[in-house]
């Protein structure tokens, strides 16, 4: 009787083991399924993941050629003008751009190609080796570039950011521009470095706009914008020549302990209060035709002799 009940249980033992081997077996085989998987969606290119509408985050990298957003599904929206729409997040962090990266294409018979970002779009710390143009293009979502470096031309015109558009810290070697650019809502350009011609003329910002404590060292263009938020240049140098005129302000308008070198502020209109404390100028500084609605401000901290203040009301 011993010797049944000791074998059943080893046979039972047995058949145990043999159920826990192949539970191991078939974990095995799913996890390397699952890592097979993994590896494939991480393998993928750039161009396969929008084409997937998955999100895109890239750190670290460095990319020779060029990435254009242009190169995807095209719909015609106008006369001359076709739309490609990316609804994936973009997201590069500390990459490095040898080419170039296109937004924007002419186009060779008289079309030309714009982009619609339906989501976020980030290049946070990236370097640019070569030109960026995003020349028409739209963002739903949140816009930042924070800390990046540009070392060749870069083309903002047109642009429509929705959402906050975040430019702090970046570096400009060659030519910007943001002309005709319409920022719906907080515009922060703190800690920036132009080395050469920046223009945001006729630009639209809708919300805060924030350029303190930055240095443009070429020729600086805010001609004809439009500020509907506080407009905030505190700390500012302006090496070269600059141009507010033919400018609205609709709310506070600082710029404080600013180093200009030629300055034209003519036919503005301040509608909130505005202030220039402590503000000095090389040249020639121009308030003429001004409007300030809440009272002319405290001009006495620059040279009288540079000063023009010719047509000003209140």
């Amino acid at each position: 009787m011993l010797n049944r009940r000791t074998s059943f249980f080893i046979g039972l033992i047995k058949k145990i083991s043999a159920m826990k081997v192949l539970l191991l077996l078939l974990s095995s085989l799913i996890m390397t399924n699952c890592a097979s998987s993994n590896l494939t969606k991480e393998n993928q290119t750039f161009e396969e993941l929008i084409l997937a509408g998955k999100d895109i985050f890239i750190e670290g990298q460095t990319f020779d050629k060029d990435i254009d957003f242009t190169q995807f599904e095209k719909t015609l929206i106008s006369d001359g003008i076709q739309q490609v729409r990316i609804i994936s997040a973009i997201s590069f962090k500390n990459c490095t751009f040898n080419g170039k990266v296109i937004a924007y294409d002419k186009g060779e018979e008289g079309i030309s190609t714009i982009t619609a970002f339906q989501s976020s779009l980030s290049f946070t710390g990236c370097t640019f080796n070569e030109e960026v143009n995003f020349k028409a293009s739209s963002v739903l979502g949140r816009t930042d570039f924070t800390k990046a470096a540009f070392f060749n031309t870069v083309n903002f015109e047109e642009c429509t950011f929705v959402q906050n558009a975040y430019f702090r810290g970046t570096i400009y070697h060659k030519e910007l521009r943001f002309q005709h650019a319409l920022f719906m809502q907080k515009a922060n350009f703190l800690n920036t470095e132009y080395d050469e011609t920046a223009s945001f003329q006729k630009a639209v910002f809708n919300g805060e706009t924030q350029f303190s404590s930055s240095r443009f060292m070429g020729y600086t263009d805010f001609g004809n914008i439009s500020c509907s938020g506080d407009f905030l240049a505190n700390f500012t140098e302006f090496a070269d020549r600059v141009i507010f005129n033919n400018s609205f302000f609709y709310r506070r308008t600082d710029l404080n302990n600013v180093s200009f070198n030629y300055c034209e502020i003519k036919n503005c209109s301040f509608i909130g209060e505005s202030r220039f404390v402590e503000s000095k100028v090389n040249k020639q500084i121009f308030f003429e035709d001004c409007k300030f609605f809440t009272g002319i401000p405290d001009f006495n901290s620059f040279d009288t002799n540079k000063l023009s203040t010719k047509g000003l009301s209140k």
